[in-house]
C-alpha cells in the first residue's frame, strides 16, 4: 500500500462524515424545494446538529445541544424542523409509550431496540440475522425503506431491584 493508501485510511472516517452531512444537506434542500418550503438558516443549523447527534435523542436534548452551541432557536422551530426531517427520511421517530425519541436515519441502519418497561431505558442491539432478513425480504407491491424492531422487557438493573425487593419483603413476612 502506498503513501496515499495510508493517508486515505486515516482520513476516510472524517471524509465520510462530511460527505454524509453534505448529502443530508442536499436531500433536505431538494425536499424543501420540492414541497415549496423556505430554506432557512435555522432549519439547516438544526439539520447539522441532528447529523452530529450520537444515538437516540429527545427534542429537549436537541434544544439543549443547540443552546450549548450558542444557537438560539425557538422550540417550535425545532419541532417543525424535526417533522420535516422525518418526512424527508433523514430522521427516524420512535414512539416508546407516550415519549418520542429521534435518531439520524443514516446512523440507525441495522439495529433493534430493547426497551425496559420499568425504567424506560433503551438499549440498541445489532443482530446481523435480523438485518439480513429484512434487507433480503421482498414484498409484493411494496418497497421498504427501513425497519424498526422494539423488544419490550425488563433490564438487568430493574430485575435486580425487583429481586432485592422481593427478598426483603419475604424476610419481613417470616
Amino acid at each position: 500500500m502506498g503513501r496515499n493508501g495510508i493517508i486515505s485510511l486515516f482520513l476516510s472516517p472524517v471524509m465520510s462524515a462530511d460527505k454524509n452531512r453534505l448529502s443530508a444537506t442536499q436531500v433536505f434542500s431538494d425536499y424543501l424545494a420540492r414541497t415549496r418550503r423556505r430554506c432557512t438558516p435555522e432549519r439547516f443549523i438544526i439539520l447539522d446538529c441532528v447529523m452530529s447527534m450520537q444515538g437516540h435523542f429527545s427534542i429537549e436534548e436537541l434544544c439543549k445541544k443547540l443552546s450549548d452551541d450558542d444557537f438560539l432557536v425557538a422550540t417550535a422551530t425545532v419541532y417543525n424542523t424535526l417533522e420535516l426531517l422525518t418526512d424527508c427520511g433523514l430522521v427516524l421517530r420512535h414512539r416508546f409509550g407516550n415519549k418520542s425519541i429521534y435518531e439520524n436515519s443514516r446512523a440507525a441502519v441495522g439495529h433493534s431496540h430493547l426497551l425496559c418497561t420499568q425504567c424506560g431505558r433503551i438499549k440498541e442491539v445489532k443482530d446481523p440475522f435480523v438485518t439480513n432478513y429484512f434487507e433480503s425480504k421482498r414484498y409484493s407491491a411494496f418497497t421498504p425503506s427501513s425497519f424498526s424492531i422494539t423488544v419490550f422487557g425488563t433490564c438487568s438493573a430493574c430485575a435486580r431491584k425487583f429481586r432485592a425487593a422481593t427478598k426483603a419483603a419475604s424476610k419481613t413476612t417470616k
